[in-house]
């Protein structure tokens, strides 16, 4: 019986490998796309801008890819019908399932992305772990961008996602994640920037990077969140995978240099009888010593405590500078309002219709705890 299962499935692998890449299509027949930036056109249209790799045969070529890719742009009422009218100006048939980028224009966001958002759900084999990313200007312009030995755009936006991620600069987001939460409404969603920088070496080269968060209402672009906003948020999400503080020392104020190792965010709302909400945020943060320039730096128990204190004062304040933004953009981007509803429905019912004018009342208690872990890696 094993052995008809085993046969049974060496057939179908088989059967699958031999039809080839999208039914019995070959390579030569197929565009594939590797990242899409979305701008507004003319009269109110979608842009569609498609970065596609440039395909070879195999006797051509091993990997069946040249080192570059071009571009294919048109518009459309709508961005499924840029994407179908696209087909026009191209050879081959678009191939949407590689595409692991999508950059949308900030004026594009600030009208809306809720339908693109269900047009590019319509694009067939559209992957769910495709990066999200905002960029002000052109989001044209950022896949123009030659970044250093990576030859598709796509690859270094997921190169600088992971980056973001380590350094808290920014928070790495999917496309489910913003459909997901466009759906669910738990909480506003946040999409992390794309900019256009020049390298700090040559003036002349110009790189991408990512750096901040852009907040919406709804599906409307709001505001932007600058890095002190984002480490703030990122610590109260619980979404901290990575960072550094650093802490003055001495009598010429040089710095003391910590890594985040840990980072654990416990978040508690209550609403009393007057519907006024009180939210508070316990931080939890292990960190460790990691650079010195303090040369006659005393390291003891009395002078750690020190440091604790002085990163418990520095993480609020990050903290307090985003729940600032929040307010005054009326963002709720950790879901406050879905923990009453959860926990409190009676009186989530009254303040549900009027969220965003008690949001800005709530008020916040911020405390932080941090433990720095490791000093003996200095002297």
């Amino acid at each position: 019986m094993k052995v008809r299962k085993w046969l049974a499935a060496a057939v179908i692998v088989v059967c699958f490998v031999n039809t080839g890449c999208k039914g019995s299509m070959e390579l030569n027949e197929l565009h594939i796309v590797h990242s899409i930036a979305i701008d507004e056109g003319e009269n109110e249209a979608i842009r569609l801008t498609a970065e596609i790799a440039r395909l070879t045969t195999g006797g051509q070529q091993p990997k069946g890819m040249q080192e570059r890719t071009f571009f294919l742009s048109t518009e459309g009422r709508s961005l499924f019908e840029a994407a179908r009218l696209m087909r026009s100006k191209s050879d081959r048939t678009l191939l949407w399932g590689h595409t692991s980028a999508i950059i949308f224009s900030a004026d594009l966001a600030k009208r809306g992305i809720d339908k693109q958002l269900e047009d590019i759900r319509r694009l067939r084999q559209f992957r769910n772990s495709t990066l999200v990313y905002i960029k002000e200007g052109s989001a044209y312009d950022a896949l123009k961008v030659s970044m250093p030995n990576v030859s598709i755009s796509s690859q270094a936006l997921l190169g600088l996602s992971e980056g973001g991620n380590t350094t808290a600069l920014t928070h790495k987001t999917t496309f489910i994640d913003v459909y997901q939460e466009l759906i669910n409404q738990y909480k506003d969603i946040s999409i992390p920037s794309i900019e256009i920088v020049s390298d700090q070496v040559d003036k002349k080269l110009q790189l991408l990077q990512t750096k901040g968060l852009f907040a919406f209402k709804g599906d409307r672009l709001v505001g932007f969140l600058g890095v002190k906003e984002t480490k703030g948020f990122l610590r109260a999400s619980g979404h901290m995978n990575g960072s550094s503080e650093v802490v003055g020392c001495g009598p010429k104020q040089e710095m003391l240099t910590f890594e985040n190792i840990n980072n654990r965010s416990v978040t508690h709302a209550h609403v009393d009888q007057q519907l006024k909400a009180v939210v508070k945020i316990e931080i939890y943060a292990d960190l460790n010593l990691t650079s010195v320039q303090c040369t006659d730096t005393k390291i003891d128990p009395e002078e750690v405590a020190d440091w604790e204190k002085s990163l418990n004062e520095s993480i609020t304040h990050e903290i307090d500078r985003f729940i600032q933004f929040s307010k005054k953009n009326k963002v709720d981007m950790l879901g406050i309002g879905e923990m009453i509803h959860r926990k409190q429905p009676k009186y989530w019912r009254k303040m549900k219709d009027n969220w965003e004018e008690y949001y800005p009342e709530v008020k916040f208690d911020v405390q932080v705890h941090t433990r720095i872990d490791h000093t003996n890696f200095t002297s």
